[in-house]
């Protein structure tokens, strides 16, 4: 599928149709970046269309395609595939290639009709903002090699943490105040602020916290 530049309308590409835009295909091997908003807007932006079981089944390689490019490290906001990097849908494809080239409104325009659509733009705002402040391909890749190692190293921060460095004396562990907060005497009676058992009214309601 393809997005005409001129007339920002969706159009569905048949496989041997000459495509001369830019185009978000496994064939690619560069990245898109600033330096495609040019492309994107005289020739179009387009996505192979097809689920990610079938990408093996899907013939590619026959697509005639302008400008094949890949998309950097993002993560799904899609609910079938929430939270796992790289599993975009069309949709979420379209909406970070415009984001990245710097076309922010047709980015945010894509998504208007799904539910889910503004949160994808705000799950992947650092590193949508960071991707678009490159100038071309080669900083996309260097930035995203910069993100993908800092979740590695905060992941394995969390997997080695030592639970044996954790104050859990009452005056410190309290998991409703931050560490080291004072203690008043409000916190040995209970924890969401409320009265003392005894001290309330006499009805007999409960509350949570």
């Amino acid at each position: 599928s393809g997005i005409n530049a001129e007339y920002g309308v969706l159009q569905s590409l048949r496989v041997n149709q000459r495509f001369p835009g830019v185009v978000l295909s496994p064939t690619g091997t560069r990245v898109v970046s600033p330096a495609d908003r040019e492309i994107i807007s005289r020739h179009g932006l387009g996505v192979v269309d097809c689920s990610w079981a079938e990408l093996d089944s899907t013939p590619i390689a026959r697509l005639k395609i302008g400008y094949p490019r890949l998309l950097p490290f993002l993560v799904a906001a899609n609910p079938v595939n929430y939270g796992k990097p790289w599993k975009l849908t069309c949709v979420e494809a379209f909406s970070a290639a415009y984001y990245i080239a710097g076309m922010r409104e047709q980015a945010e325009t894509v998504l208007v009709k799904f539910k889910w659509g503004r949160h994808f733009l705000d799950l992947n705002r650092e590193m949508l903002e960071e991707y678009a402040a490159c100038a071309d391909a080669e900083e996309v890749i260097a930035k995203q090699a910069s993100f993908m190692k800092r979740l590695e190293e905060e992941a394995e921060a969390r997997d080695n943490q030592n639970m044996t460095d954790i104050d859990l004396t009452l005056e410190t562990f309290n998991p409703n105040r931050p560490r080291g907060a004072p203690v008043s005497s409000d916190d040995e009676s209970s924890s969401c602020g409320g009265e003392s058992e005894g001290e309330s009214g006499g009805d007999d309601e409960s509350s949570s916290c």
